[in-house]
Parts: C-alpha cells; structure tokens; sequence
C-alpha cells in the first residue's frame, strides 16, 4: 500500500491545501450546503442523523455467512447490514 503525503493528495484532487482547509472548516461547523445529501452515498452516515431499528427475517445460514463476514471485516453485523443496504442503493441509483 502506497502512503501519499497532503501535498499528492492535494494534487490527486486538484485542490489546494486552502481549499481543502475551507471545505473542512465549512463541514466541522455543520455547513453541507456544497453537498446533494437527499441522495445515498458511500460513507460514513453523518452523526447527527436519526437511526431506525428495523426487525427482518432472513434464512439462519444467511444470518449465519452474515455473521462470518463481519466478524471478519471487523465491523458489528448492524454496520455490515447498514453497508450491504448502501452498497445495494448505490448500485440501484
């Protein structure tokens, strides 16, 4: 795995360090306006939205390769769930 320093990152973008100094400082202070956030996208999920419980049957082997995979992603089955339903979303959009 290769380890890139601000500056390549930077330039991978085509930002500056300004740049990218701003869009940090607007999204800390909550300001998303830059951004369409009525549709699904890869990510972490902000903060401050609402979670939902939901209850779903699924066949006990799925539940069970379920479980295997997020033990092994090292994530909790909720995350592992929460980002097969984003995946499928994604790929649906």
């Amino acid at each position: 795995m290769t380890t890139m320093n601000d500056e390549q990152i930077c330039s991978e973008l085509g930002l500056t360090m300004g740049e990218v100094e701003e869009i940090v400082a607007k999204v800390e202070a909550g300001d998303l306006s830059d951004y369409d956030t009525s549709r699904v996208m890869a990510g972490r999920p902000l903060e401050q939205e609402p979670m939902d419980t939901i209850s779903l049957k699924i066949p006990r082997s799925r539940l069970q390769a379920v479980n295997r995979m997020a033990r092994e992603a090292g994530v909790s089955r909720s995350e592992f769930v929460r980002r097969a339903i984003d995946n499928e979303l994604i790929a649906l959009a």
